[in-house]
């Protein structure tokens, strides 16, 4: 069953990653998809034009409305017959990639060499099934070319789609990668066993990280066995700020024509918005609350500071042998975080900071943990 999200098509039958070399798997249409979204598409036109009938008899441009139930119905009827005549084909081996992919009556080949691909790529994607959203964990190889992207499993669970990209690094020796916001970061299958604080250590990782003053989005307080990171509150994305002012102007709009005395159906979508915009005023809310990260000997915890601004809320601790990756990317809500990589999953610092305060903190953590894995390696030396 194939399911197509951010430019990837991919199938849960493809759950692990390939036992050896050369290795063929292969992604179908969802039939029994494609049947009901034909089935419907017909029954959608029937029935609109059927009910529409009587303004065949109107002028001209009034008689073309019953041929817009038809239109539609084509439309998702062509979309419904390209799901099931859907078929990718794809074959790896030793240094090569064929990937044969039929959509419609035909199919096209393309043969690649593995070396056109940056490495295998942890993606995360969302998409809907019985009305609901799911989130999937994608092992893939990107490209540009959206017909040259190849998927080479696809998880559920967080933790086993980390497992599948390391596994397919390996099979593959070529990096695994993880989105930034700049791009990739990349690591080699041979250190995808090994901490972000032993390769720090090892020079492995380049940070650059030079004491001196923090930008002044971000407060550093040092003490003698750790070092507290206090996100100061950030600017609110643009997009969201766009939201919420369309959804107060749709409140603003129906008040004012229940005021002037129009129908009180506009009651209902009034109330609509009221709840929505209630539920982004608390989204921001939690937006604008202040973020912290403690950087401690042995682990880094990710905090916020309650309303009283003493005792901080913990969000996650996490030991430095089991921190993967330290990469700024893409934040829930708009803007970008600092993330933590572990077998666990990813876990956001800083959430929507400014870049200069991220980049400070991301260079101030590699270097922690450098420290941090030299002084334990040299504690255990003696």
């Amino acid at each position: 069953m194939a399911i197509t999200s951010s430019g990837y098509t991919f199938s849960f039958d493809n759950g692990d990653a390939p036992g050896a070399l050369p290795a063929t798997f292969t992604t179908k249409g969802n039939i029994l998809h494609a049947t009901w979204m034909m089935v419907s598409a017909v029954i959608f036109a029937v029935v609109g034009m059927t009910m529409m009938s009587d303004l065949h008899a109107e002028p001209f441009p009034e008689s073309l409305i019953p041929y817009a139930p038809l239109l539609i119905g084509c439309g998702v009827f062509l979309a419904g017959l390209y799901a099931a005549l859907l078929k990718i084909e794809t074959t790896i081996d030793h240094g090569t990639i064929t990937i044969r992919r039929r959509s419609w009556f035909k199919a096209r080949e393309h043969v690649m060499a593995l070396s056109d691909y940056p490495g295998v790529l942890r993606k995360r994607v969302t998409y809907n099934r019985n009305k609901q959203t799911h989130v999937a964990w994608l092992a893939a190889l990107p490209h540009d070319d959206k017909s040259k992207r190849v998927v080479l499993g696809a998880s559920n669970d967080e933790a086993e789609g980390r497992k599948l990209v390391e596994d397919c690094a390996r099979l593959l020796d070529i990096p695994a990668l993880e989105e930034t916001a700049d791009g990739f970061q990349a690591r080699a299958p041979g250190d995808l066993d090994r901490s972000i604080a032993e390769l720090a250590a090892a020079g492995k990782i380049d940070t650059t990280y030079k004491t001196g003053s923090a930008p002044a989005e971000l407060g550093v307080e040092r003490g003698s066995d750790m070092i507290v990171l206090n996100f100061l509150k950030a600017a609110i994305p643009l997009k969201l700020l766009v939201v919420v002012a369309g959804v107060g102007a749709a409140i603003t709009v129906a008040i004012l024509l229940e005021i002037i005395g129009s129908d009180m159906i506009l009651v209902i979508p009034a109330i609509a918005a009221f709840g929505i915009a209630v539920f982004l005023f608390l989204t921001l809310g939690r937006m604008k609350a202040r973020r912290q990260l403690i950087l401690r000997r042995d682990r880094v915890v990710i905090a916020s500071l309650s309303k009283d601004g003493k005792e901080p809320k913990i969000g996650a601790e996490l030991m430095h042998d089991e921190i993967e990756g330290v990469r700024i990317a893409p934040a829930k809500y708009g803007g970008n975080a600092l993330w933590f990589d572990t077998d666990r999953g990813s876990f956001p610092a800083g959430d929507n900071a400014p870049r200069a305060a991220l980049d400070y903190a991301h260079s101030l953590v590699i270097a922690a943990l450098a420290t941090a894995q030299e002084g334990s390696e040299t504690g255990g030396d003696q």
